[in-house]
């Protein structure tokens, strides 16, 4: 079973790096998305994981579609 408090950086890095793509701020990224500047930092700096809900936020403000993929390791 996973630890329920591990964070996955990679899943801020692959924000940070769309987020860059589409041309955006933190700042723009949350008013296209309605998620906090601030949970976004928090999100893009691996100190919390986002939920889903947020980051269908998130891809819908970055005029993305997220994708979830249990690729092998």
């Amino acid at each position: 079973m996973a630890d329920d408090n591990k964070i996955y950086p990679e899943v801020g890095a692959a924000l940070l790096k769309a987020r860059k793509e589409a041309g955006l701020t933190q700042d723009q990224l949350a008013e296209r998305s309605g998620v906090s500047r601030i949970t976004i930092a928090r999100i893009e700096q691996a100190h919390i994981n986002p939920s889903f809900r947020t980051l269908e936020a998130l891809a819908h403000g970055m005029d993305r579609t997220l994708t979830i993929s249990f690729d092998r390791s």
